[in-house]
């Protein structure tokens, strides 16, 4: 990428953020990014990527108060990815999220008609998920851990695992960090 185009894009992205995020960053926004905020809050790390047509929305949940999705520092997050928070999701420092990804700590619904049900998120450091991965309500990713393309995470993954499929199973066990 041109310096000049690198300049703007970090240009695009202080100016979105002084707008929707909580704390002004040094965001590079590459392309246009959706940021919908209804009693939510949206905190930014430093060095943020967020590329084309990517999704933020923070939207709380009638009678749970405030929605907060945190962002550490260093995380890149892919063309067309979505993530959707009605309660709160965290997603830590040196994250590496592909194209296509849904994060959501919500299901938009209740089967039985009354108040949607939401549940935490929490994606550690250093965790990379590849492209068109699904990462469902309630669930915990630790800290270096790894998800496939496609997968669809419905439960906790430990730290420094491999997982893949649908639902998301773990394949292998990683190196320490």
């Amino acid at each position: 990428m041109p310096r000049w185009r690198k300049a703007l894009a970090y240009l695009r992205g202080w100016l979105t953020s002084l707008r929707h995020f909580s704390r002004p960053a040094w965001v590079c926004q590459v392309g246009r990014v959706t940021v919908v905020r209804d009693r939510g809050t949206i905190t930014v790390g430093e060095r943020v990527w967020l590329w084309p047509e990517v999704k933020l929305d923070a939207s709380a949940v009638a009678r749970t108060g405030e929605a907060a999705l945190v962002i550490g520092d260093r995380v890149s997050i892919g063309d067309r990815t979505q993530i959707h928070c009605g309660e709160r999701v965290t997603i830590g420092a040196g994250t590496l999220i592909s194209w296509d990804c849904v994060i959501m700590d919500r299901d938009y619904h209740d089967p039985d008609g009354g108040v949607e049900r939401t549940a935490p998120v929490v994606i550690g450091k250093d965790v990379w998920i590849g492209c068109r991965a699904i990462i469902l309500k309630g669930v915990t990713i630790g800290d270096g851990a790894v998800v496939g393309a496609g997968s669809v995470v419905t439960r906790d993954v430990p730290p420094c695992t491999l997982v893949a499929g649908n639902p998301a199973r773990v394949v292998r066990q990683l190196g320490e960090r």
